[in-house]
């Protein structure tokens, strides 16, 4: 198994691909703090994993103190922290609609790029000094294209796609930095993938078609061909890979 006596944090960790990230790596022998903000989604993946290896825990990436104490719960569980996978992550679809533009910008950015920050920061006070870990954030093909003009999901003010990319710039700023003190630091690029960020607009069945016919093979992602990427970008298996950011994503960016 890829990921024996690690001990890993998975943000996001109730839904979608953080959740696929959670099973991924319990299967792979970890130990898994979940962190999420949703309560009940917590409570619904420790009944449906029942695993020993699993752990949850309240947080909200945007605050401190709760990407402090998460760090501080994992180590109690396993003396030591591994890796951490920020997968946590809102679009400006799930927004309330009365939220303007300024609004909706903020939002974002303090979930995708904020929560990014703040828990890499609290991991990495752990990590660097035992001189081992890693991280693997998810970010987008959008941190490397712009939404194609044939969807309707940007006004080109939109700042899915902004956060994103800072976040992929976090992770190559980073992962130079970080990787001589022996911490890789790594992102996973998703193309469209059924998760709760894309269940909104894949009812359209126009839009649908079309989110299926922009990557070359034809079918958008499931989150669990996301999660076994992320599973090896955290393993020694990918001892000599950082600063990097993996397109998951059908082709879709070789086009």
């Amino acid at each position: 198994m890829l990921l024996t006596d690690n001990v890993a944090i998975i943000t996001g960790a109730a839904s979608g691909i953080g959740r696929a990230c959670t099973q991924r790596f319990l299967d792979e022998g970890a130990t898994v703090l979940a962190c999420d903000i949703d309560r009940r989604g917590l409570e619904a993946l420790a009944e449906e994993c029942d695993h020993s290896g699993l752990h949850t825990v309240l947080c909200d990436v945007r605050k401190r103190g709760d990407a402090e104490s998460s760090v501080r719960k994992a180590l109690s569980i396993g003396g030591r922290l591994d890796c951490l996978v920020n997968s946590a992550g809102i679009t400006p679809r799930t927004l309330p609609p009365e939220a303007d533009f300024e609004a909706r910008w903020d939002a974002v950015m303090e979930v995708n790029a904020k929560g990014v920050f703040l828990m890499s920061y609290a991991a990495l006070a752990e990590m660097r000094p035992a001189g081992r870990g890693s991280i693997v954030n998810l970010v987008s093909i959008m941190s490397m294209v712009g939404y194609p003009t044939s969807l309707p999901f940007s006004d080109g003010f939109t700042a899915y796609p902004h956060s994103k990319g800072a976040v992929a710039q976090m992770t190559r700023e980073m992962g130079v930095r970080f990787g001589v003190e022996g911490v890789r630091i790594n992102a996973v690029a998703p193309g469209f993938v059924y998760s709760p960020l894309t269940e909104n607009v894949v009812g359209d069945a126009d839009v649908h078609a079309e989110m299926k016919r922009l990557h070359p093979m034809g079918r958008m992602g499931q989150p669990e061909e996301i999660a076994a990427v992320v599973a090896f970008l955290a393993s020694d298996d990918a001892s000599f890979v950082t600063a990097s950011v993996w397109p998951v994503d059908g082709g879709y960016t070789a086009q």
